[in-house]
């Protein structure tokens, strides 16, 4: 029996748990729902509005990478809403985000849940859930802040991603259900996942909204993934710096040590 989603159910749930009425559309098959999102904005659909995918063939994440989803076998959701732009603090926003997914996760029953600055949720050292956000004009006061999360849940065996070190093969990808099982043994169904992650991300971003920097010291002192790790970062000219983490900001920005020198990206 294939684990659905079911718009109505999603929509139920986030007016009761949150409060809001939230248009929930949910796609058998799409090539992105922040795509499909990007472009019901433009044209002027109410928000806010969240879609879903049952499958994604062209998945995005940053610099245009390709993030793709079997059917039925991960949570592709998009969440787009208004900002006023005086408000808003874009650059804290994926970090509050990605809160969201430890969040679900952790409510799950799993454990070491971090944060790979600045979009990328890992479990046990492997990525489970990234994060895009894009942003379109609404007027000259506000505009459309598209999030999408893509959070894996049960993937197929021939799509989960390894690297060899030495002589030993180690997953770098992984997924919930594998997770659970390893961890606790629990199961559960990914329309479950699918309303948790939606609530946990509105009522993150209810906090966002008046207090965009709460997150920062959470995730300093809990769920960094680099601090203290050599990390490269990749310029806009596609120059590759190498250096160590030394954790972020108070505007989210990385901290790098380079050659005895402390950069920011």
């Amino acid at each position: 029996m294939l684990d659905c989603l079911h718009a109505g159910d999603i929509k139920a749930a986030i007016a009761d748990k949150n409060n809001v009425d939230l248009d929930v559309v949910v796609h058998q098959t799409i090539d992105s729902t922040n795509s499909w999102s990007m472009q019901q904005c433009k044209q002027g659909k109410a928000l806010p509005f969240a879609s879903f995918a049952e499958q994604q063939t062209q998945g995005r994440g940053r610099r245009g990478k390709q993030w793709l989803m079997s059917p039925h076998s991960s949570i592709a959701m998009s969440l787009s809403l208004s900002f006023v732009i005086s408000h808003l603090r874009l650059h804290l926003l994926p970090l509050s985000i990605a809160m969201a997914v430890v969040a679900t996760l952790e409510q799950l029953g799993l454990k070491l849940v971090q944060v790979k600055w600045p979009n990328d949720v890992f479990v046990q050292g492997k990525k489970i859930a990234g994060i895009l956000i894009e942003t379109q004009p609404v007027n000259e006061k506000e505009i459309a802040v598209v999030i999408g999360v893509g959070l894996n849940y049960k993937m197929p065996a021939d799509t989960i991603m390894v690297e060899r070190t030495g002589s030993e093969t180690l997953s770098v990808i992984t997924d919930i259900d594998r997770e659970i099982i390893m961890q606790s043994g629990k199961k559960t169904d990914r329309a479950k996942v699918a309303v948790l992650l939606l609530q946990n991300i509105i009522e993150v971003l209810q906090v966002y909204q008046s207090e965009p920097g709460f997150y920062l010291e959470k995730f300093r002192s809990y769920y960094d993934y680099c601090k203290e790790k050599s990390v490269e970062i990749i310029l806009d000219n596609q120059e590759v710096l190498t250096g160590i983490a030394q954790g972020i900001n108070n505007d989210a920005e990385l901290l790098v040590l380079i050659d005895g020198e402390q950069h920011i990206f």
